[in-house]
């Protein structure tokens, strides 16, 4: 499985996708300190659906799916779940991919110290954090 190259695909879609709100709300800094002001929570344009929610985001943009989470880590950007990576990798690149599989390759990341996993309170969560 070629997860690096799906992490970077997740993660450069959710860029081109900031970077395009970015433009349109003309905005040059962090955007999330404008979701619910002069970003609309829910909104359409350029072929982009997106809804910010709680802490999160769902994109689809030409039948491709992309929800991810803002991160809590300061050190980090985004954070997902398999589910959210695997519903991404399959509409994105329109195959199937097995659970067990891709929690495999993620887990094979977070020993090497390539990808983190969210941790509060010493607690060790199923969500994975791009840094």
């Amino acid at each position: 499985m070629e997860i690096s190259i799906y992490l970077l695909d997740y993660e450069n879609f959710i860029i081109k996708f900031e970077n395009a709100l970015k433009e349109k709300y003309q905005i040059k800094d962090d955007i999330y300190e404008y979701i619910g002001t002069i970003v609309k929570k829910k909104d359409s344009f350029d072929n982009y659906q997106y809804n910010f929610h709680g802490a999160g985001c769902k994109i689809t943009f030409n039948n491709i799916v992309c929800e991810y989470d803002f991160s809590l880590d300061e050190n980090s950007k985004y954070q997902f779940s398999l589910w959210k990576l695997k519903t991404f990798i399959e509409s994105f690149y329109q195959n199937k991919v097995e659970d067990v599989e891709l929690r495999k390759s993620l887990e094979d990341l977070v020993l090497k110290n390539l990808l983190k996993k969210l941790i509060i309170e010493e607690k060790v969560f199923d969500i994975y954090l791009l840094y």
